[in-house]
């Protein structure tokens, strides 16, 4: 069995996980593009409710035990919860990719509703065999959790029947976009390391709201970008966000041989300076390859690396001013007394209230 260290590309959705996959395609890097969420199953083996028994599974035979390095816990699967597990996740995006023969090829909200794609021959059923076999049909009853992502890594390797060579060391992927499989990542895989990207919130809010006027325009609704940015203000998006750098941050105090954060702004604008930190932190030869977009080893469109397609979304500077109070709290008015703005204040301080209520129970 082929096994390649594991690169994972982090960060919430929108913040540019894709287009650093593009830049990082090619050489030694077998990059999977479908957002098939693998790491999930570390939840749905040690943390969700089991499907079955313990008794049940321990007395059946032909079980094998799955061990946490992290939580220093065992778990016993068969195919029937493997493939459900499997399901439960997106393994039917990759099945469904592999009908279709496409791999996804969207950089901004804009173009994931146009369905762009690359051309992609994969043969889903013999990945699926493969596994299977790699599991179940060998002597070795007790694997821990690194070696089942390793061996769908290289069933994945083995059965994309159009990769452009067979010399690949590393398979570049997605994460799910949640920080808790980071860091269950990091403390599980030994041979792995994760680059995040912190994509500016502003960027974030923008490309949010124009997801969700594009799904009303599909629907025959034509409302102005200002009321969706609007609709984010008001919810807990933003404070999600700020949450979540920061504890990415810590993170990066207790992984700092493993994690290594960047940020879409710094990616596309300063991409020649930025690349050759991320090609040094991942141990990478430094390659032209890298500096531009790739998609199995060929150029592909390069304009999504030249410029940030939210940063044209034009937003009222009165939002501006919320989103400002948003982000930074009141100190953005103690910093910037001319920006006060009365009803922007009432606005802000009804939010924090509202959220407070809505989710102090959840």
């Amino acid at each position: 069995m082929k096994k390649l260290f594991k690169v994972i590309i982090s960060g919430p959705a929108a913040s540019g996980k894709t287009t650093l996959l593009h830049l990082l395609d090619g050489h030694q890097n077998l990059v999977n593009y479908h957002h098939d969420k693998v790491l999930m199953l570390f939840d749905k083996f040690f943390i969700s409710n089991p499907i079955y028994k313990l008794k049940d599974l321990i007395g059946d035979k032909k079980s094998i035990i799955i061990k946490s390095r992290s939580l220093k816990k065992n778990v016993f699967i068969n195919i029937e919860t493997l493939k459900k597990r499997l399901y439960e996740i997106s393994y039917g995006r990759l099945e469904s990719g592999a009908f279709y023969k496409e791999s996804p090829s969207h950089f901004s909200a804009e173009s994931f509703h146009k369905s762009q794609s690359h051309k992609f021959v994969f043969d889903f059923e013999g990945f699926d065999k493969n596994i299977k076999n790699d599991i179940f049909k060998i002597k070795k009853k007790t694997f821990f959790f690194e070696e089942i992502i390793d061996i769908y890594f290289s069933a994945y390797f083995k059965n994309w029947k159009n990769k452009r060579n067979n010399n690949y060391k590393n398979i570049i992927f997605k994460s799910p976009n949640e920080r808790r499989y980071i860091t269950n990542s990091l403390g599980e895989l030994k041979k792995s390391k994760c680059i995040y990207i912190k994509r500016d919130i502003l960027g974030l809010t923008k490309s949010r709201a124009s997801d969700l006027q594009i799904r009303d325009k599909n629907y025959g609704k034509k409302i102005n970008i200002n009321h969706y940015f609007k609709r984010i203000l008001f919810s807990k998006y933003i404070d999600n966000i700020v949450k979540t750098y920061a504890e990415i941050d810590n993170l990066k105090l207790e992984f700092k041989s493993k994690l290594y954060i960047t940020s879409l702004e710094k990616i596309i604008y300063e991409t020649n300076h930025e690349m050759k930190k991320i090609i040094s932190f991942l141990n990478l030869q430094n390659k032209k390859d890298y500096f531009f977009p790739t998609y199995n080893g060929y150029k592909s469109n390069k304009s999504h690396v030249i410029k940030i397609n939210d940063d044209k979304i034009l937003i009222s500077n009165n939002l501006i001013n919320l989103y400002k109070l948003r982000v930074h709290g009141l100190s953005y008015y103690i910093n910037y007394p001319s920006k006060f703005s009365f009803i922007n204040l009432i606005t802000y301080c009804y939010i924090i209230i509202k959220n407070f209520i809505i989710y102090k129970n959840v």
